[in-house]
């Protein structure tokens, strides 16, 4: 039995525009400016460096305020990336078992799984709070790989990070690189590199995982 994973920021969506534009947006009211180095950071970390001053009860209301502050500009403008339903499809009609691995916000994640319509397409979704460590560690992908009942060496992971791309080679699992929040020559260490989902077919797939 084989397997396929997805991240979700920027590989069922891409949607790293909207998530920096929220990080400026929501943050100038409190007269605080992201470094660009600051993006892609988690929230938690990234609150404790803007507002060091405050409690961790406060980081998490500011993170929420920001997360939903993102919701509520990226709703209008989501679609899923380019072949994405169309090959969750083929995905399914070929008993492929097929998930979503991703460290953002659980909030996030239903988001995006309600808004395209497209969570009875998948048989698990394992989120950060499932796990004790986030990416780069393998936790999110090995937990996901046990959820499946399939060895991580019979999984694809679909990643757009250098975090997730880390996170799925320490889970010893074939990884493809998405370029939507990078470009392709910053993907090192993938079994590929796709545009978007339109470049893949079930027997690529397998060729990769086999």
């Amino acid at each position: 039995m084989i397997a396929v994973i997805f991240d979700m920021d920027g590989v069922l969506v891409d949607n790293a525009h909207f998530h920096e534009r929220a990080f400026a947006e929501y943050f100038s009211q409190f007269g605080t400016t992201l470094a660009p180095e600051m993006f892609g950071r988690g929230n938690e970390e990234l609150m404790a460096e803007l507002f060091p001053n405050e409690s961790k009860e406060r980081h998490r209301e500011l993170a929420t305020g920001k997360e939903a502050y993102y919701r509520q500009i990226y709703a209008p403008h989501i679609k899923p990336v380019a072949g994405l339903v169309e090959l969750l499809k083929e995905l399914k009609k070929n008993g492929i078992l097929v998930a979503v691995g991703s460290s953002a916000p659980v909030e996030n994640i239903d988001f995006v799984l309600d808004k395209l319509q497209i969570r009875d397409y998948f048989d698990v979704v394992v989120v950060a709070a499932m796990v004790q460590r986030a990416k780069p560690a393998p936790d999110i992908y090995l937990k996901t790989a046990e959820l499946l009942n399939v060895k991580p060496g019979n999984c694809l992971v679909f990643e757009d990070a250098l975090a997730g791309i880390a996170a799925a080679q320490s889970a010893k699992m074939k990884v493809a690189g998405v370029a939507t929040s990078l470009p392709k020559e910053r993907l090192t260490g993938t079994d590929l590199i796709i545009n978007d989902f339109t470049e893949m077919t079930i027997d690529r797939i397998k060729q990769i995982i086999e």
